[in-house]
């Protein structure tokens, strides 16, 4: 569902229907909750619900902290109250099931109750730095939005920290919701549970906002595995999307189908200092590709560009080394993994 156009109107977007016995989708208003609208990158602010852009090129800045305060017309609210719906319908029928719970925030516009901006005092957000500089040994392919004038005020870059944590905590306390379900109904030792996202997101690292590039800000995302017989623990090993699925048939001891491009992570869920493997692949339909391992982030924009970040000494992918001779052979076989990879996932 794209977000958030099918809030607006209850549609299903581009999603497959053969994928679902049973869909339910949210109809929202978004942009137009009754509520403090804020555009951040720009000075309008007002209890107006009439001329907010929710369509148009300002959508990505804009917040609101909303009337209702338990967030109830909110759609992750929504999603939240028919999880906990069916898993009622499930445990009484009885039978095995699959839920995937889709939560729209944190996205924009960041719509939550004004107690989750209250959470995050704005002029307590740390932003990150503005270098003069930092954007020379980046390709223009590499580059990110620039906020439409979000960087040209502090105020209006905390403001959207502020909003991101909101959001973040709004949708987490309706998470909680379902697993506080599971847990009441006895189902939380017998369920297996995955919380991921599909992107991640610049909050104004190397002035970037937003995704549509391949930093490490926009291809990291978060990855919670909760299943009956693992331990709790944390690791540092790659794994890439496509090995959730692998990863539920091997939890359920189905049949793994041929030709899969994922591999089962239950290995790093037993050991959490195991790996499945020694880099991990991302693809942009729109910049090209990029590859992670452990040492080296290198990002390929075909014909475009190229970066190479050393990211044992340089995390925040401040200095790209792609033209650095001490680095030569690092770039030589990033390239040639990157080629491999990319000629496989065709």
């Amino acid at each position: 569902m794209p977000v958030p156009h099918a809030q607006l109107d209850g549609s299903n977007g581009r999603d497959v229907a053969e994928c679902w016995t049973e869909r339910y989708n949210t109809k929202t208003a978004e942009t137009f909750t009754p509520g403090l609208y804020r555009l951040l990158n720009s000075d309008i602010v007002t209890r107006k619900v009439e001329g907010r852009d929710a369509k148009g090129p300002n959508r990505m800045w804009a917040t609101v902290a909303t009337d209702k305060e338990d967030g109830s017309d909110q759609a992750d609210y929504m999603v939240a109250t028919k999880a906990v719906e069916l898993l009622r319908e499930r445990k009484k029928a009885g039978k095995p099931f699959f839920l995937g719970v889709g939560f729209v925030r944190p996205h924009f516009p960041m719509v939550q109750p004004k107690r989750f901006f209250n959470m995050y005092p704005q002029e307590k957000m740390k932003i990150p730095p503005l270098m003069q500089g930092d954007l020379d040994d980046i390709p223009l392919a590499g580059r990110g939005s620039d906020g439409k004038g979000l960087n040209e005020t502090e105020e209006g870059r905390r403001r959207m920290w502020q909003a991101y944590y909101g959001s973040v905590s709004f949708m987490d306390e309706q998470l909680g919701r379902v697993l506080d379900e599971l847990d009441r109904l006895g189902l939380r030792d017998s369920t297996a549970i995955m919380f991921t996202t599909d992107h991640g997101y610049h909050l104004g690292e190397h002035g970037f906002w937003q995704k549509a590039n391949l930093h490490e800000e926009v291809v990291r995302v978060p990855l919670i595995v909760s299943a009956p017989g693992i331990k709790p623990g944390r690791t540092s090993s790659l794994v890439e999307l496509v090995d959730l699925y692998p990863t539920w048939t091997d939890l359920l001891g189905l049949p793994m189908p041929k030709g899969l491009h994922g591999k089962s992570l239950i290995p790093i869920l037993r050991n959490p200092d195991a790996k499945v493997r020694d880099t991990a692949l991302s693809i942009h339909n729109r910049s090209g590709g990029g590859l992670r391992s452990a040492e080296w982030h290198y990002m390929n924009y075909g014909g475009k560009g190229e970066e190479l970040y050393d990211m044992i000494k340089d995390p925040g992918q401040y200095t790209n080394v792609v033209s650095d001779s001490k680095y030569a052979a690092a770039l030589t076989q990033a390239r040639a993994q990157f080629k491999a990879r990319m000629a496989a996932a065709r």
